[in-house]
C-alpha cells in the first residue's frame, strides 16, 4: 500500500494505477523529489497543488505541517481531497482555467504531479511565476517529445486520442530559466517500455537496470523528468 494514501478512503483512479510495480517505482521517485524541496525550504509554510486528485501527495504536506490549497476538476475526487485534508482549502476548477486561485506572491511551494498537459503551458509558467514567492520551489513532472516515446504520439494519431509527448524538456527548461528559475534536481525517468498500469514482475529488475547504467542523468531525451525548481528573488514577470 502506498504510504501517502489514507486507509479507509476511497479508491480513486490515479491511486489504484499507482498501486502496480510500475506505478510504485514511478511513485517513489516523485515522493523523493517532494522531500527533497521539503528539506530545502524548511518550516512548513503554504503549499498549492495542482490537479491534486484524491490529495495523497497534499496529505504527505499537511501531515508535515503545510497549509494546503488543492485545485481538481473532478468534484468526487475532489471531495475525497477535502474528506482526508479537513484542513485544505480545495477548489474546484473549469477544465479550461487558466489561472491558480491564489494571490501573487503567496506560496512557498508549488506540486504539479503527472498533469503534463499544463506543466509545458506558457500560462502555467507565467501563474507558477506570480503565485510562488522569491525562493519558494515548483515540483513538477515532465513528459519530453525529445524521447523514444514520443512514438505513441503516432498511435494517438491513428486513434483520435490526445497525444502527451508534445513539448521538450530542454527548451521549457531554457524558458524558466530565463525567467529566474534554478532547477535544483532533475532525475529522467520511464526509460523502460512498460505502460502506466503495467504490474510486470520485470519492472524491478529493469527499473534497476536504468539506475545502473545511469540513465537518470540523461535528462534532455529522458522520457518523463521528475525536477524541483527554485525561484530566485526578483524574477520577471513572464508577458
Amino acid at each position: 500500500m502506498n504510504d501517502t494514501a489514507t486507509m479507509g478512503a476511497p479508491s480513486l483512479f490515479w491511486e489504484a494505477v499507482s498501486e502496480g510495480r510500475w506505478g510504485q517505482y514511478i511513485s517513489a521517485i516523485e515522493g523523493d523529489m517532494i522531500r527533497f524541496a521539503q528539506e530545502q525550504l524548511g518550516e512548513p509554510s503554504t503549499a498549492l497543488e495542482i490537479g491534486a486528485e484524491g490529495g495523497r501527495w497534499s496529505k504527505l504536506l499537511a501531515d508535515s505541517g503545510w497549509q494546503m490549497t488543492c485545485t481538481e476538476i473532478d468534484p468526487e475526487a475532489l471531495a475525497v481531497c477535502q474528506q482526508r485534508i479537513p484542513t485544505s482549502r480545495c477548489v474546484l476548477v473549469d477544465i479550461d482555467s487558466q489561472a491558480f486561485p491564489c494571490e501573487t506572491d503567496s506560496q512557498k511551494l508549488v506540486l504539479a504531479i503527472e498533469v503534463h498537459e499544463l506543466v509545458e503551458q506558457d500560462w502555467f509558467v507565467n501563474e507558477l511565476n506570480r503565485v510562488l514567492q522569491d525562493g519558494g520551489i515548483f515540483v513538477g513532472v515532465f513528459q519530453n517529445k525529445h524521447s523514444w516515446r514520443a512514438i505513441m504520439n503516432l498511435k494517438s494519431k491513428i486513434n483520435g486520442t490526445m497525444q502527451q509527448y508534445t513539448a521538450g524538456f530542454l527548451p521549457w527548461k531554457q524558458k524558466i530559466t530565463a525567467l529566474g528559475f534554478e532547477i535544483l534536481r532533475e532525475e529522467g525517468i520511464c526509460w523502460m517500455p512498460f505502460g502506466r498500469m503495467s504490474d510486470s514482475a520485470l519492472v524491478p529488475i529493469a527499473t534497476q537496470l536504468e539506475r545502473a547504467l545511469g540513465l537518470r542523468k540523461w535528462t534532455t531525451v529522458s522520457p518523463w523528468i521528475v525536477f524541483a525548481a527554485k525561484k530566485k528573488a526578483a524574477s520577471p514577470r513572464m508577458r
